[in-house]
């Protein structure tokens, strides 16, 4: 029988790769917010926020440039932006 803790593994590894935000909304906005981010599609809050800074920070020129990978049924298709759907 093996020992392995896949929860103290997921816990190290996030540790390791990445960086925890929190934040506070006012009283009864947290309904509000996931109501609205799951009616855009997304799959996660994390997504949406993450997505959300992306973009802001790209409209404001201060986010570095990079190259986006989109999954999609083994199709790459580039664009003008650095984006790559495979």
């Amino acid at each position: 029988m093996s020992n392995f803790d896949k929860q103290k593994y997921d816990n190290e590894y996030a540790k390791q790769n990445y960086d925890r935000c929190i934040f506070n909304v006012p009283k009864g906005q947290k309904a509000v917010i996931e109501e609205h981010w799951k009616a855009l599609g997304y799959k996660s809050l994390n997504a949406y926020v993450n997505d959300l800074i992306k973009r802001d920070m790209e409209n404001s020129g201060r986010a570095e440039k990079s190259i986006n990978v989109q999954h999609n049924n083994g199709v790459v298709i580039g664009d003008n932006n650095g984006t790559i759907n495979m």
